[in-house]
């Protein structure tokens, strides 16, 4: 295959007519310039350039190379230009997948704030929970993930991560049950009841921290859905545990009460990024870490 780097020096010795002056326009040696022309004579096997006085012109074959040479340097320009582009932020994508409650409360400002600074990236965004997100994150579907994590599900080890900050749990009762009146409430204390729970990473949650208060939950229901967990619970269907974002994001529920458990638990947001990071990417996680 012909070298990309000596077809265009021949471009240049060309250009300026002499080797000793592509040289300098190029910032190498005269001797490195001719020992590239002549590698390059060698590899077509013809000489390509010619003296003419103090000129260096080029042989009928040179300038059949030459055409090559200048589509090439224009190609090369193009992806020069490209690449500043996205460096920019002129263009590019940021493909966010993000939790529920997240979504639905902390992102869509500062999405709004990037939308707005850089209108030439194109931006998406995946609600889904947090272990299929890093899998997007993983297979290149995604560019940033916004997920949670706690001592039953640790963040993940492969990717670079940033925390975002922490989201208690609550215990959520209807408002007619026996305990609903308490200020804090055992774990120890629900041991008989029957649950509602959610995703995979609460369902753990939930498990290991009632597994710390002795007992192994009862759970009835599942659904991702936090409003009809909430209506669950309000009809007396069962208790479970919730995170103040999860609330946050609900529109209030009337005939159920929230209630911090002890010993009381956490779940921790984190920002997970591939190690090879597209620019826009990046830039929105330095806005979401200094705006939160």
């Amino acid at each position: 295959m012909i070298d990309v780097e000596r077809l265009l020096i021949l471009r240049e010795v060309s250009r300026h007519g002499s080797k000793a002056a592509a040289a300098r326009a190029l910032q190498l040696s005269e001797p490195t310039v001719a020992h590239h022309l002549r590698a390059l004579e060698r590899r077509a096997g013809v000489p390509l350039t010619v003296r003419a006085g103090r000129v260096t012109r080029l042989t009928p074959t040179g300038q059949a190379l030459l055409q090559h040479a200048d589509a090439i340097a224009a190609s090369l320009e193009d992806a020069e230009r490209c690449l500043h582009r996205h460096s920019d932020l002129q263009v590019g994508h940021l493909r966010i997948a993000a939790f529920t409650s997240f979504c639905a409360t902390v992102l869509p400002r500062p999405l709004a704030q990037f939308a707005s600074t850089y209108p030439g990236v194109e931006i998406g965004l995946e609600e889904t929970e947090t272990d299929p997100a890093l899998d997007l994150l993983r297979g290149g579907a995604a560019d940033l993930v916004i997920g949670f994590s706690d001592s039953a599900t640790p963040p993940p080890e492969d990717l670079p991560t940033t925390p975002l900050g922490r989201d208690e749990y609550l215990a959520i009762l209807p408002e007619t049950h026996p305990l609903a009146s308490r200020a804090v409430i055992d774990m120890g204390a629900l041991a008989d009841e029957r649950w509602i729970s959610g995703c995979i990473r609460c369902r753990t949650h939930l498990v290991t921290h009632a597994e710390e208060a002795g007992f192994v939950p009862n759970i009835a229901f599942v659904t991702e859905d936090y409003i009809a967990a909430q209506r669950l619970i309000a009809e007396g269907l069962g208790v479970a545990l919730l995170t103040r974002m999860a609330l946050d994001a609900s529109p209030a529920i009337p005939g159920i009460v929230a209630i911090p458990t002890r010993p009381d638990t956490y779940r921790d947001i984190f920002l997970a990024l591939p190690r090879d990071a597209a620019p826009a990417a990046e830039a929105f996680a330095s806005l979401l870490v200094t705006g939160l």
